[in-house]
């Protein structure tokens, strides 16, 4: 590894570290207030891990044995083994101060901290031998003690060198691009809204000189505006490799360790990714290639026993897949058998015997991401904790990426990992959801199936579909949000994935693909589970983004039920002079607002409906005395709901209502079949009126 290389992995270090210890000793300060929080201790732990995994790689001996003892006392704690007292929380706050002396010395290129008092304090610690005075004279004994290592010369001149290279550097800050990135994400906002006009107007006055000009132009604006954020996104941009070159040494290292023999090799590191996301993936990459070594290559004398060559290959890879980047890590060593998998788990009570049988082969390769899990036999200072692949998995699902896993039994693993390229403007798959559209970041998406209700099975009170070779668990996505449901029969899943887990979303149909910009919810809305943000669409609304992580989180909590089913709620008829009014509109607001308005009036029954397709079943299943229908509805309008119902021999009368004055232009409403046309707001007493006009002129 050439110098520079090394230079620029110090300085990563320097600041990663500086932000970690920072929030350690923040962190550690709240544990003395909830001695309890398992997902504390945890958050703790891994920081540790991941300070002495680094420090351990860069040759930093000193802080890597610190962290290793701290580290022993932090799973003690986690496991149960060892309680939150306050002897043991002033060792650790002291063991914090003590590596933010020693991250100063690497700095600055000296050698000033004595760790002996901190390491016998942490290892009698570890065996339960603190005193209370013992922690009282803490930093005191540390500052009195002389100098007593002298680094070698070599290693010293490297650390100067390092930080001089750090004074040279000069650093753009990201908020300064983070604003450019906003003000393109707003452009995309407005080139999309104006593009939805520009089709509106070329629909209504269509072969117009002026509208084709202002078509022209919009084309223009888009594809100017595409380059502009394809520019600002590529200054984000960084080579993955400034990943990978940490990779080839700590191999070494590690493979010197466990006295095996590994060859990495490495391509597509030149693959560039958005600033954001390579400083998210370092961490999960540095367990997984160190889960391979350790886990996946066999020893030389194993190889050679099962006909393999004595050294083992593990291949990194890095390639671009349309607007995501893939990552392989790939071993040619012992592979994962999923009946031990299954065996270990549940003898560390990660599952049940029961949870066990029903396990498909990926869902048991999906064990090693369990917090705890380990098939390690020992705890050393390369794997048995079960942190690792922890890491991997907390740190995918932030990206909102997948991880998949293929595994053959002497032959070796390939996990692959799919990250978005940027996080801020990103693809979307738009769907219909009882009237409301969602966004789905299109990177959680795997595929979409057209099914009907029929397909759809319950097992152990769970919906399921059989997709293809697999059982796939299904969510409404009405359910999730306490939505009416809708009453087709024909349905579309989408089935979406997150790290290694994957479901699919029941949805009423597909809007499209657009590209979106993701919109904070502000702090008054934030915290809402299953919503990642918000974004505006071209025709000005507001529509949510899902977090795909959140809704597999409320699914797992909502309670088990009988097979759903979708049924008419059928019109409570008292008596003969009732009116049956079926109201057609894809916003909840105005058919609550209809809904309450006509159902005040004492003779009238309401059901509601929240696209035509419901409406065109509801038609066929319900006695239907009159249709109120929104005009302006995606998919399938006003207009053309009413030329179908038409020509399927619906003779009831049919009102139109819209809150654009244009929709009332007598011949398209007379020739679609549209009995009478309302503008919004509506007026109750005239909405009567028309009614009982039409009703009566009906019978």
């Amino acid at each position: 590894m050439s110098h520079n290389e090394m230079d620029d992995l110090i300085q990563d270090f320097i600041l990663e570290s500086s932000e970690i210890i920072d929030q350690l000793d923040q962190d550690l300060v709240e544990l003395e207030h909830r001695k309890n929080d398992l997902d504390l201790l945890n958050k703790i732990f891994r920081a540790a891990h991941t300070i002495k995994g680094s420090s351990s790689f860069l040759g930093f001996d000193k802080m890597s044995t610190v962290t290793h003892y701290a580290e022993e006392i932090l799973n003690k704690l986690r496991k149960g083994e060892m309680v939150v007292v306050p002897e043991i929380m002033d060792i650790l706050l002291e063991f914090v101060d003590v590596i933010k002396r020693i991250l100063e010395d690497i700095k600055n290129g000296s050698d000033t901290v004595n760790i002996d008092q901190i390491v016998k304090k942490l290892k009698l610690a570890n065996e339960g031998k603190v005193s209370v005075a013992s922690s009282a004279t803490a930093v005191e004994s540390d500052k009195k003690q002389p100098k007593v290592e002298q680094k070698d010369e070599g290693e010293g001149a490297q650390l100067k060198k390092a930080t001089k290279a750090i004074e040279q550097t000069i650093r753009v800050d990201v908020s300064r691009l983070d604003s450019l990135m906003n003000l393109v994400g707003e452009l995309v906002l407005s080139r999309n809204r104006i593009a939805q006009i520009s089709s509106e107007l070329e629909r209504k006055f269509e072969g117009d000189y002026l509208v084709e000009q202002l078509l022209e132009t919009t084309s223009q604006i888009g594809l100017i505006t595409t380059e502009l954020q394809l520019a600002v996104m590529k200054t984000r941009m960084v080579p993955i490799g400034k990943v990978f070159n940490k990779f080839p040494r700590m191999i070494r290292d590690l493979a010197r360790d466990l006295k095996k023999e590994v060859d990495l090799i490495i391509t597509g590191e030149d693959t560039e990714l958005d600033k954001s996301v390579v400083e998210e993936i370092g961490d999960p990459l540095v367990h997984m290639i160190r889960n391979a070594v350790d886990h996946g290559i066999e020893s030389p004398e194993e190889r050679i026993k099962k006909g393999k060559p004595a050294k083992g290959k593990v291949h990194l890879a890095a390639y671009h897949e349309g607007n995501h980047i893939v990552i392989e890590i790939t071993d040619d060593g012992k592979g994962m058998d999923p009946e031990k998998l299954k065996k270990k788990a549940i003898e560390k009570k990660v599952i049940t015997p029961e949870e066990a049988k029903g396990m498909s082969k990926e869902e048991a390769f999906g064990l090693i991401f369990k917090p705890g899990f380990s098939t390690a036999e020992k705890v050393t200072g390369v794997s048995g904790r079960g942190v690792g692949m922890d890491v991997v998995k907390t740190n995918i699902e932030k990206l909102n990426g997948i991880i998949s896993i293929e595994s053959e039994i002497d032959k070796g693993s390939v996990f692959k990992l799919k990250l978005p390229l940027t996080l801020a403007i990103i693809q979307a798959l738009l769907v219909d959801v009882s009237g409301e559209v969602f966004a789905i970041p299109l990177v959680s998406v795997i595929e979409t199936v057209r099914i009907n209700e029929n397909e759809i099975h319950n097992f152990e009170g769970r919906e399921v579909l059989k997709l293809r070779d697999s059982v796939l668990s299904l969510v409404r996505l009405d359910d999730v949000f306490g939505l009416e449901g809708s009453f087709s029969q024909d349905i579309y899943v989408v089935v979406v994935a997150l790290a290694e887990k994957r479901i699919g979303l029941v949805v009423d149909r597909l809007v499209g693909q657009e590209e979106i910009v993701i919109k904070s919810l502000g702090e008054y809305l934030s915290g809402n589970v299953g919503i990642a943000g918000a974004t505006i669409m071209g025709d000005g609304k507001v529509r949510l983004i899902l977090d795909v992580s959140g809704v597999m989180e409320i699914a797992t909590k909502m309670p088990k039920k009988i097979k759903k089913g979708k049924s008419l709620k059928k019109p409570n008829v008292s008596s003969g002079n009732m009116v049956n009014v079926l109201v057609v509109d894809d916003s909840s607001t105005d058919r609550k607002i209809m809904k309450r308005l006509l159902s005040s009036s004492g003779w009238i029954n309401c059901v509601e409906v929240t696209n035509p397709h419901d409406a065109i079943t509801a038609t066929q299943d319900l006695k239907i005395d009159l249709l109120i229908t929104d005009v302006m509805m995606p998919d399938i309008d006003g207009f053309e709901l009413a030329r179908i119902l038409r020509e399927r021999g619906f003779d009831k009368p049919i009102i139109a209502v819209s809150g654009r004055g244009e929709a009332a232009a007598g011949q398209k409403a007379k020739i679609s079949g549209i009995n009478a046309f309302m503008p919004k707001p509506i007026n109750l007493q005239e909405m009567l009126n028309k009614i009982d006009e039409l009703i009566g002129v009906n019978r």
